[in-house]
């Protein structure tokens, strides 16, 4: 029988194209720019999953989860959002909302979402494609430990896929029917980030005026992604050894433990144990964590996977805005094996779907693919020029630079700290 989906979206450029490439699919679809229509049909009608923006004028997002949950209290929902701060996406996880996505994306990562979601649904992975014997030896032991129980610490550089390969192992997983919840250390301000993870009572601190779940308390018999943990401060590091040791978690102004059943993989693209070294990184939790680890190659290190990420993302790109047949040179192709790919499977993705989009030919020829590098000058002199020209152009918005990048918003955060550090900004 086919996925029932409904699908909310104010904007109705999108839920149109995503209404037809979801029935491309084989799935049904309504679709409906109203809230209250939208209730009024889940009230009709059994849906298997829900998929809704969050910023919509006559009600918001969670207004319209709440109601839904007087109705259905397991039925998922997903939430999709322009806005990606991490402020909407706590309240969404806290609010009991299955998953989010943020927009711009693609019809094969909501999809991926949407199969992670479904009771029942087959668990597939988007972007894990590697024909290497270094990805085949990393697909082997994800393939292993996904059954167990165990933390996982994966271990790659910025845009290799951690995150992509912490869903694969939760969708794999005993935990596959209960929450995902990921958030990275960086990307949260270091005031924020305890409140966010073990939650707080009322009256912990100023503005707390009612008690309020932390995300492992969402994450509960699912899997927690901690990203980035080598940027947790010390008094943090304490506090999730203790959740790895007694299954436990303390809420900010509270004294009473709370049992919390989570399995935990955590990911980093930092040394830990030079961390250890340093004094940044507590060495029990650094062993603790460090239990199985998966070290994720950098692109350079297996450029026999190039030709067919590229193929994949040229064709997700085609399908998802229309572009018609494109075809990618074999001199195209030597091309994208040439180059050192500095942001790795994300930089890939970025270059082959700008230009497809940019070029009008059906052949991507070398020139289009913008990765031509001066004589005399480093890959990272031009990458650095870039980052400073975009964040010129966005008025100094780190945010808006980020998107128009390609980059998440931590690693260019970590960027902007090494110039600032060597005097450069």
């Amino acid at each position: 029988m086919k996925p029932k989906i409904l699908l909310l979206d104010d904007e109705e450029s999108l839920i149109k194209w995503l209404s037809y490439a979801l029935q491309e699919r084989n799935y049904i679809v309504f679709a409906t720019t109203e809230p209250k229509t939208a209730l009024q049909k889940i009230k009709e009608e059994k849906f298997d999953i829900i998929i809704s923006d969050i910023r919509m004028p006559q009600m918001d997002g969670f207004q319209f989860l709440r109601k839904v949950r007087e109705i259905y209290p397991t039925l998922p929902v997903i939430f999709i959002t322009a806005y990606g701060s991490m402020e909407s996406v706590i309240i969404a996880l806290r609010d009991k909302a299955s998953d989010y996505i943020l927009k711009p994306f693609g019809i094969d990562e909501i999809i991926l979402r949407i199969k992670a979601n479904l009771p029942g649904e087959k668990k597939e992975a988007t972007y894990i494609i590697g024909e290497s014997r270094v990805m085949q030896q990393v697909l082997s032991l994800v393939d292993k430990i996904a059954v167990t129980d165990t933390t996982v610490l994966i271990l790659g550089e910025s845009g290799t896929g951690k995150e992509v390969i912490a869903r694969e192992i939760h969708n794999r997983s005993k935990r596959s029917r209960f929450n995902f919840v990921s958030i990275s250390c960086a990307a949260v301000p270091e005031t924020l980030l305890e409140s966010e993870l073990f939650g707080y009572k009322k009256g912990a601190f100023t503005g707390a005026t009612s008690d309020k779940d932390g995300l492992f308390m969402v994450a509960h018999r699912g899997s927690f992604f901690l990203d980035e943990i080598g940027d947790t401060p010390l008094n943090i590091q304490m506090k999730v050894l203790r959740l790895l040791e007694e299954k436990e978690i303390v809420s900010l102004g509270s004294t009473k433990p709370i049992k919390v059943d989570v399995r935990l993989i955590a990911a980093t693209n930092k040394n830990l144990y030079a961390e250890v070294k340093a004094g940044r990184f507590r060495e029990d939790l650094y062993y603790r964590l460090n239990v199985i680890p998966i070290v994720l190659p950098p692109l350079r290190q297996r450029k026999e996977d190039i030709s067919f990420l590229a193929e994949y993302f040229l064709k997700s790109i085609c399908e998802t805005e229309n572009l018609g047949e494109r075809r990618l040179l074999k001199s195209t192709i030597n091309a994208l094996k040439g180059y050192d790919w500095p942001g790795n499977v994300r930089e890939l993705k970025h270059v082959v779907e700008r230009a497809a989009i940019l070029t009008e030919s059906y052949y991507i020829r070398p020139a289009h693919l913008g990765l031509s590098v001066e004589k005399g000058k480093k890959l990272s002199e031009f990458e650095e020029a870039e980052i400073k020209r975009i964040l010129k152009e966005c008025g100094g918005n780190v945010n808006k630079a980020a998107k128009r990048l390609g980059l998440s918003r931590a690693t260019l955060y970590r960027k902007l700290k090494v110039w600032e550090r060597r005097g450069e900004l």
